[in-house]
């Protein structure tokens, strides 16, 4: 397997606080049990903490989200990418630079919120609510670094959902992209409904990668995140779950949305730890974290 490279990505302008971007360097200096064949690749520091909301903080988000794409892009050839952010924006820039220049891959989104607001649904404006939509081809062009989508829509779950506005499981319904509630996950079990998805995105022909928000674990396991909704995703079954799952088309991940400013913020650091140790293929080939 190839080599892991870690890409902080320090984002919180689209966001709903600024403790977000510090995510990434709390866990370069504090995280538990890094992998030994990571190398810490590098920080993409956005120019500005404050918060905007669409549709001001478009140009900055851009700028950011194409440097994170570039990082992303040059690393995929010899190294795993891992992605650290910062709020959901990131994952604009972390897929458009999985894809630039390749065809679309299939995504397991997990997370509290579906992240697919449009300007024309959003009531925040945030633009961490959006991230989803504009990679699946939707919203404001702007946002979009290609123009098209970088995620194959029929290989694209969302997972762990359960809240959310009028007009994003509308957009997934008439994209026909498969989505599980937590009532879903409840009813018919964690360990079932995690194994259907995976399999699910990982039959796409091109592989696969992982975005995951970590409110869409139960904050009592999680509590240092910037949006927490109660009733997620139970940790222990999640890494469980995840540990045993195959890797092999699996191409990069990202974990965000991390807050080290909110309380509770060890505990979290040891689930985003965990998340990594169990999601990351294993490699031979040393490098220096």
């Amino acid at each position: 397997m190839k080599p892991i490279a870690f890409v902080g990505a320090a984002f919180s302008i689209g966001g709903a606080a600024t403790g977000s971007r510090l995510g990434c360097t709390f866990y370069r200096h504090n995280g538990q049990n890094k992998p030994k064949t990571a190398l810490w690749h590098r920080t993409i520091w956005q120019k500005s903490n404050n918060l905007q909301v669409y549709p001001k903080g478009i140009a900055r988000i851009r700028q950011s989200c194409q440097q994170l794409a570039h990082h992303v892009q040059h690393l995929r050839q010899g190294y795993f990418p891992v992605v650290i952010g910062g709020d959901h924006s990131c994952a604009i820039g972390t897929w458009s630079g999985m894809t630039q220049g390749k065809p679309a891959i299939g995504l397991l989104w997990i997370d509290a919120h579906f992240d697919s607001h449009t300007p024309a649904t959003s009531l925040s404006k945030r633009i961490h609510g959006m991230p989803l939509a504009v990679l699946l081809g939707q919203g404001d062009k702007q946002l979009m670094l290609q123009q098209r989508a970088v995620i194959d829509r029929r290989y694209t779950v969302v997972f762990g959902v359960r809240s959310y506005e009028t007009g994003e499981p509308e957009l997934m319904q008439h994209l026909k992209v498969r989505y599980y509630t937590m009532l879903e996950i409840k009813q018919r079990g964690l360990n079932i409904c995690l194994r259907e998805a995976w399999h699910y995105v990982a039959a796409c022909p091109q592989g696969f990668g992982v975005s995951l928000d970590l409110d869409g674990i139960d904050p009592s396991f999680a509590p240092a995140v910037s949006v927490p909704e109660p009733n997620g995703l139970y940790f222990p079954t999640l890494l469980k779950t995840l540990k045993l799952l195959p890797k092999r088309k699996l191409k990069a991940i990202e974990i965000v949305e991390f807050n080290p400013y909110c309380k509770g913020n060890r505990r979290t650091l040891a689930v985003l730890s965990a998340l990594i140790r169990n999601l990351v293929p294993a490699s031979k080939k040393h490098r220096v974290f």
